[in-house]
């Protein structure tokens, strides 16, 4: 007879009825995770990228599969360690700018 498997990875980390509440517990959890931001991090946060309204076309590049992942692998920590989205065409961008002082 088999046993009973342990489920105690699959239970939430947050209380369920805490919408009730009005996102304020979320609210209190990303100010957590926005004080946690290392230094480093905090210098690249500093320089965003100009998202308003900036005309963008596509390009199209063919790189290393070494190169992808560790865009991929950057792109996640990043993100993980600020709490919101950084994506690689943002890395992409900013390593183009500091490349050609633009």
């Amino acid at each position: 007879m088999k046993t009973k498997p342990d489920t105690d990875q699959f239970k939430p980390k947050k209380d369920p009825s805490a919408f009730l509440e009005g996102g304020t517990a979320d609210l209190a959890n990303q100010a957590e995770k926005s004080q946690q931001v290392t230094a480093e991090s905090q210098v690249l946060i500093d320089q965003p990228v100009t998202n308003a309204r900036v005309h963008r076309e596509q390009k199209i590049f063919r790189l290393p599969l070494d190169l992808i992942n560790a865009l991929k692998r950057e792109s996640y920590e990043r993100s993980v360690k600020t709490g919101s989205r950084v994506t690689e065409t943002e890395l992409v961008e900013q390593a183009i700018r500091a490349f050609l002082d633009v």
